[in-house]
């Protein structure tokens, strides 16, 4: 069965939850509007959904997926590439990442991170403060996620990544 899509929503500017801050669904509205002026209406093929605090691109399955998550509680921003479907594909992934570092670190920049996340997850992630939600922390979570994407894309493409 194919993943459930959720429309996200863009066009509107948000309401800010307190002053200067942003809900986090508005946040990560602004963050998918930023996207889609860099990447396109199309965003080079990718789908989207938006749900609870985090917003997702990928392409075919969700299995792995490019990830912005407002964390408001720790009051942290993870932008990251996930690996969320099969231990073994999960792990895979992360081994052949490791061996290609200077290459993926070149593409995205040194601040990424390549990790286990849980006992079958595993991510190439960044995570930053980001106390209040802005516009302006937006448009740069934007600007970073398709810095991700396009550097990234070639790499899964070439490493077979992806079912």
């Amino acid at each position: 069965m194919p993943p459930r899509r959720v429309r996200v929503s863009a066009g509107k500017r948000p309401m800010s939850r307190t002053k200067g801050s942003l809900t986090i669904r508005d946040f990560l509205a602004l963050v998918h509007e930023g996207v889609l002026g860099r990447l396109g209406k199309k965003l080079d093929g990718l789908d989207a959904r938006q749900r609870f605090g985090y917003l997702q691109y990928y392409r075919g399955s969700p299995d792995v997926h490019y990830e912005v998550w407002a964390q408001r509680k720790t009051g942290r921003l993870e932008i990251g590439l996930h690996f969320e479907g099969e231990r073994e594909r999960n792990y895979l992934a992360a081994e052949l990442l490791a061996m290609r570092a200077p290459d993926v670190l070149a593409s995205i920049g040194p601040e990424y991170e390549l990790e286990e996340w849980t006992q079958a997850w595993t991510r190439l992630h960044r995570s930053f403060d980001a106390p209040s939600l802005t516009p302006e922390m937006a448009d740069d979570a934007a600007e970073r996620v398709v810095t991700l994407i396009r550097g990234m894309e070639p790499i899964i493409d070439q490493m077979e990544l992806r079912r």
